[in-house]
């Protein structure tokens, strides 16, 4: 047997220079392993938070050279008939031809209800679902005048 202590062709001095570079080489492909891992994007998670903001910033800005924003539209309707059963149908009709423009495609099947929270205590003026029962809920808030309205996306 070959004596280990007196060795003098460097035998040991190579095993041990295998044993790095195998231990080396497993460090490698533990961390290639964990690279591979999938962690969900935060942007993936916040996709229905900022659709909800750019929907209610649409609806309360002035687009196509128009005059009155949508929200503002909902408001002097709702305000001018005294919040009557007629103007919320009027306003259900313009937000559900809206949405249709706005929400609806087919990779995303976004669920939405937009309520009036101030004056109309809560009343949902247009809705494709039931937020109520939904897993993760995302709202965006805008005001006019005494109006309090909430988007909800889900």
């Amino acid at each position: 047997m070959i004596n280990l202590i007196k060795d003098n062709m460097g035998f040991v001095s190579l095993i041990d220079a295998l044993l790095s570079i195998f231990i080396l080489f497993m460090v490698l492909i533990a961390f290639n392993m964990m690279s591979d891992i999938e962690i969900s994007s935060l942007s993936k998670e916040n996709d229905d938070f900022k659709t909800g903001q750019d929907i209610m910033e649409i609806i309360s800005s002035k687009v196509d050279g128009r005059d009155y924003s949508i929200l503002e539209r909902i408001t002097y309707i709702l305000s001018s008939n005294n919040n009557s059963i007629v103007s919320k149908r009027e306003v259900k009709d313009l937000l559900d031809d809206f949405f249709s423009i706005y929400l609806d495609d087919n990779e995303n099947n976004h669920h939405y209800a937009f309520v009036e929270t101030n004056q109309l205590n809560g009343d949902v003026l247009s809705s494709n679902g039931d937020y109520n029962s939904a897993d993760r809920v995302n709202v965006a808030i805008r005001n006019y005048g005494n109006y309090s309205y909430k988007l909800y996306l889900f």
